[in-house]
C-alpha cells in the first residue's frame, strides 16, 4: 500500500510539473481578472465563484467588461457561450485518448480542460500514451486552484488599491502563454502552414467586423484543411513501395 501511494505521489508530482507554465501564465492573468472583476463591482466571493464553476480566461474577462458595461445576463451567457464552443472541438479531439476513464473522471477532466491544458495533454498524448491518472488531474487541478488563487488575491487587491493592469502589460499576458503552447505544437511544416492559415483567416474576419464567431469560423476552416491534408499524408504512406500491385 505505501509503495503505491508513493508511485501516486510521484505521478502526480510529474502532472504538477508539468503545469508549470500554464501555472506561470495563470498567474498574472487571474490576478488581472480579480482585479478587473472587482472594479466591475464584483466581491471577492463572487469572483472566485466565476473562477471556480466557469473557469475560462477569455469568457471571464469578457464576461466582467460585460459586467461593467451594465449588458443583460441573456447576452453576458449567449456571448459566453460563443466564446467557448471551441471546447467542443477540443473535448472531441482527445475523447479517444481517454477511453479507460471512468465517466465520473471524464466528466472532472472535461469540466478542467481549458485552452492551455489541452494544449500539455495532446502535445504528451501524441508524443507518449496517456499518462496516470494521478498525473493528468494533478495537472488540471493544480492549474484550475492557481487560476482561483489569483483571482481571489486580485479581487482582494483591486478593491483596495487603483490599479492599471495595461501599464504593467499584464492585459498581453494570455495571448503570449496562447502563442508560447502554440509554438510547442509546431513539430512540421504542414503544422506551421495550418497555424498560418488560421491566423490569417482570424485576422481577416476580425478585420471584416465579424462578432466573436470569427474565431470559431476560423478554427474549424483551417482545422478541416488540417485533417484533410493528413488523411492525404496518411494515405501516401500506406501505398506499397513501387507503386505496384500485381505479383512479382
Amino acid at each position: 500500500m505505501e509503495s503505491i501511494n508513493k508511485k501516486h505521489t510521484n505521478q502526480a508530482l510529474v502532472g504538477v510539473i508539468r503545469a508549470v507554465p500554464i501555472i506561470l501564465g495563470y498567474l498574472p492573468v487571474s490576478l488581472a481578472f480579480g482585479v478587473l472583476a472587482s472594479t466591475a463591482g464584483l466581491s471577492i466571493y463572487s469572483a472566485a465563484a466565476m473562477s471556480l464553476f466557469v473557469y475560462a480566461g477569455s469568457a471571464q474577462l469578457i464576461s466582467v467588461g460585460l459586467i461593467g458595461a451594465g449588458a443583460s445576463a441573456a447576452a453576458i451567457t449567449v456571448t459566453v457561450f460563443l466564446i467557448n464552443i471551441r471546447h467542443m472541438l477540443m473535448s472531441a479531439h482527445l475523447a479517444p485518448y481517454l477511453g479507460n476513464l471512468k465517466r465520473w473522471q471524464q466528466v472532472l477532466f472535461s469540466y478542467e480542460l481549458t485552452d492551455e491544458s489541452f494544449a500539455i495533454h495532446s502535445l504528451n498524448f501524441r508524443k507518449q500514451s496517456v499518462p496516470p491518472e494521478a498525473q493528468l488531474f494533478a495537472l488540471n487541478m493544480s492549474a484550475h486552484l492557481t487560476w482561483i488563487g489569483g483571482t481571489v488575491i486580485g479581487a482582494w487587491v483591486g478593491g483596495r488599491l487603483t490599479f492599471d493592469t495595461a501599464a504593467y502589460g499584464i492585459d498581453y499576458v494570455l495571448p503570449a502563454m496562447f502563442i508560447a503552447l502554440l509554438v510547442m505544437q509546431i513539430e512540421n511544416n504542414r503544422r506551421a502552414a495550418i497555424a498560418a492559415l488560421a491566423a490569417i483567416l482570424g485576422l481577416g474576419l476580425y478585420l471584416a467586423g465579424m462578432n466573436q464567431l470569427y474565431i470559431i469560423v476560423a478554427a474549424v476552416i483551417a482545422a478541416s484543411v488540417g485533417a484533410t491534408l493528413k488523411k492525404e499524408a496518411d494515405s501516401e504512406d500506406r501505398k506499397p513501395e513501387g507503386g505496384g500491385t500485381g505479383n512479382a
